[in-house]
């Protein structure tokens, strides 16, 4: 709603900003756990031991729009072997993201310390992201309603601001009874820590586009019923000032190595459905190559027909602990 909002007081030329969600949402968001929380560890690393990975995605949501928003990410991870009571967690995230007339490029890289003896076996973590974000706003791509209107703004706008996040984060593997083995995790983390500002304007009128900080917390279990079968459930909260708490909850099953299948919703009435596939050994012995599609449907009580969503992850991982 944040982009309605925008435009829709460019329309009225009138001066004023506004505080809501801004970040793109994610269906499969456990594959973006370094954007979401710079101290986070992915998980593929303390289920199979894969201190590497590359990852991309692309989304497409609401497709029955003219100006479909859609998202890009391209990261990277790297866990470091020091062998002594901690370890590094590295990386570096290129997101861009387009609403219509509004969209924004970020670059980022993180760094965090894990404080563990056994990084397998489990760890807590702090962490830091940094980058640059570029705003823009496209005028000429806006649809008004008197396009003779003399109050227009006609200048685009293309701004560069400084971006800073901190994170925490948990994850330990179960040793009892029932839970044996099973591994859990949660993080806390805020975003866009240094708020900054960008105008629209022309001779008479502007508008503001404030970049508010955002908290995330994600968490999950993975229960394991054999050594390569599990089920997991898995959530992330998003909260910012100005807009109403926001909750995606998931669970997926895999029954063997190779395929996974999963569920859920978010409180704000979005359904999804998600499949994935992994192709161990294919690059060499300790390598995956993964696939994930996911699939969201809007059944709201406001009955906007946005239509649905689509959300495509590759990642490639590998171990180069041995």
């Amino acid at each position: 709603m944040f982009y309605r909002f925008i435009f829709s007081l460019l329309l009225c030329c009138l001066a004023g900003s506004l505080l809501a969600q801004q970040l793109p949402y994610y269906t499969q968001f456990r594959q973006y756990q370094g954007l979401l929380n710079p101290a986070s560890v992915n998980s593929d690393f303390f289920l199979y031991e894969y201190n590497v990975s590359l990852n991309a995605s692309h989304r497409m949501q609401w497709i029955n729009q003219a100006e479909t928003p859609r998202s890009y990410n391209v990261a990277g991870e790297y866990i470091s072997d020091f062998g002594g009571s901690f370890e590094l967690v590295t990386g570096g995230t290129l997101l861009q993201d387009r609403n219509g007339p509004y969209g924004y490029t970020g670059m980022y890289g993180r760094i965090g310390s894990m404080f563990t003896k056994d990084p397998y076996l489990g760890a807590f973590s702090v962490g830091l992201s940094f980058g640059m974000v570029n705003q823009r706003v496209t005028a000429d791509r806006l649809s008004w309603l008197n396009p003779e209107d003399p109050q227009i703004p006609l200048n685009n706008l293309s701004v560069w601001r400084p971006d800073v996040g901190l994170g925490v984060y948990y994850y330990k593997r179960l040793k009892r009874g029932y839970f044996s083995d099973d591994n859990i995790y949660g993080g806390l983390s805020m975003l866009q820590l240094v708020h900054s500002k960008a105008r629209i304007q022309d001779e008479s009128n502007w508008v503001s586009l404030r970049r508010v900080s955002h908290l995330y917390a994600t968490g999950g279990w993975y229960h394991f019923f054999n050594q390569e079968g599990f089920f997991e459930l898995s959530f992330w909260g998003k909260y910012v000032q100005g807009a109403p708490l926001n909750v995606s909850l998931n669970g997926r099953i895999q029954p063997v190595r190779t395929f996974w299948a999963g569920a859920g919703f978010n409180f704000n009435g979005i359904a999804h459905l998600e499949g994935g596939v992994n192709v161990p050994g294919l690059l060499f012995d300790d390598a995956n190559l993964k696939i994930g599609y996911s699939f969201d449907y809007n059944f709201s009580a406001y009955e906007l027909n946005f239509g649905t969503s689509h959300e495509i992850t590759l990642s490639i991982m590998f171990d180069t602990y041995r």
